[in-house]
């Protein structure tokens, strides 16, 4: 069983009085990725999914198109380190390091991309179209699924939301983790996107709808804000970009026709 949270002794105050106690925290830790051999990058996350998490990162980024591509995947627990081979020349992919960028998400999140890359995105097509009902009831769904964020107030959630049902729920310190293995499990388990929503707890920032975009999720809806860059990109590749999702209320930024 992974360990989501860890206890520590604390000190709480209130009203001046202060009183200890045991308080419940996300857990941390470093994941490293080999490829082909090849160290790759770290990510800090909270320790559940690493294969999904390691699959979806990679085909975020572009590095893995389909999954005859990957030929094994082997994680060592006590290491925390995960080998992933796939097919080609693993030293092929050290351009990506050229590339790197420091991006806006928890845990100093790491992403490859550069912003032209999406001048080359397929531009989302999908008709589907959803009720603002079903928007709001999966964001309350996911909502209510967060058992560690209640408990900590120290992670991010991330659903993946389907004919008006949430098929996938994923929890990790770093939202852009979360959204990740959600992606890797859609890769590895062929769930359909081109009718899928992806939600998440944080700020929907260009990062995100990137990753939504190079799976063709054609909707994203946050319980929070999205940026100028996530807004300007949306536009570009197609994607429905909702933000302030609360009760019944939402704010409706890109691709408002798929909502009625």
């Amino acid at each position: 069983m992974e360990q989501k949270t860890e206890s520590f002794d604390i000190v709480r105050i209130n009203n001046n009085t202060g009183e200890k106690v045991k308080d419940a925290v996300t857990v941390e830790e470093p994941l490293t990725i080999f490829l082909n051999g090849e160290e790759l990058v770290t990510l800090l996350y909270t320790p559940s999914y690493p294969k999904q998490l390691t699959v979806g990162f990679l085909v975020s980024e572009g590095v893995i198109k389909g999954k005859t591509d990957i030929e094994s995947i082997r994680f060592y627990s006590k290491k925390g380190v995960i080998n992933i081979n796939i097919k080609g020349n693993g030293n092929g992919y050290k351009k990506l390091s050229s590339k790197r960028l420091i991006t806006s998400g928890c845990c100093g999140g790491t992403s490859f991309y550069n912003i032209d890359d999406i001048k080359d995105f397929k531009k989302i097509r999908s008709k589907y179209k959803f009720p603002v009902t079903t928007i709001i009831n999966v964001m309350k769904e996911m909502v209510r699924q967060s058992k560690i964020f209640k408990k900590t107030g120290g992670i991010h959630s991330s659903a993946l939301a389907r004919e008006g049902k949430i098929v996938l729920f994923r929890e990790d310190v770093g939202r852009h983790n979360a959204v990740d293995k959600i992606l890797g499990e859609c890769f590895l388990s062929d769930i359909p996107l081109n009718d899928a929503i992806l939600l998440t707890s944080g700020r929907i920032t260009s990062e995100i709808t990137r990753k939504a975009g190079v799976v063709g999720i054609p909707v994203i809806a946050s319980k929070s804000a999205p940026s100028s860059l996530s807004i300007k990109m949306a536009r570009e590749i197609g994607v429905t970009l909702i933000g302030f999702v609360r009760g019944k209320r939402m704010n409706i930024y890109t691709g408002g026709w798929r909502i009625i």
